[in-house]
């Protein structure tokens, strides 16, 4: 991770830490599981992973990814499609 992105996922920590539902999910592990995903896997790898969860972890980790992955759309439909809430 170059300087450029460590300096721009620190802003994001700290834009979107201050908004976090409670969860089981803490600010770092949003981050890292988020990280995770890293154009690493399709929205339905994502759905997998995260369909059981609790809905306030959902929606923590899917606002996150929202602004991480820049206003992504699917991300957006996701949250949508589990928590009945858009996250844009």
């Amino acid at each position: 991770m170059n300087t450029s992105s460590k300096k721009n996922t620190k802003q994001l920590d700290e834009t979107l830490g201050g908004r976090l539902i409670t969860s089981t999910y803490n600010e770092s592990t949003v981050h890292d599981t988020v990280d995770s995903w890293n154009w690493n896997m399709n929205i339905f790898e994502i759905y997998d992973e995260i369909k059981e969860w609790t809905e306030s972890d959902q929606r923590n980790v899917l606002r996150y990814a929202y602004r991480y992955f820049d206003s992504d759309v699917m991300i957006n439909e996701l949250a949508n499609h589990l928590t009945g809430e858009a996250v844009a």
